[in-house]
């Protein structure tokens, strides 16, 4: 299995839905990882709710693109 990075960090769940859902829209497997004790205390926003997306290293370039033709920006 390819390691997976961080292409961005999704303030909620809504913007991780929406942003993952457009990369996998391009072919792109996408996966959100969250912060596991956000998540048990079911925090929806700062920084234990925040939503990582990861992408296969192989496909990074491509996310980016994607997530830069959405005007939003991408993780560095």
């Amino acid at each position: 299995m390819e390691n997976l990075k961080v292409v961005y960090w999704a303030e909620n769940q809504v913007e991780a839905d929406l942003i993952c859902g457009m990369i996998k829209e391009c072919g792109i497997p996408c996966t959100q990882m969250k912060e596991s004790l956000g998540k048990s205390l079911g925090l929806q926003f700062g920084l234990l709710g925040q939503i990582a997306l990861a992408v296969p290293e192989s496909r990074v370039a491509e996310a980016e693109a994607v997530i830069l033709d959405t005007d939003i920006p991408a993780e560095e």
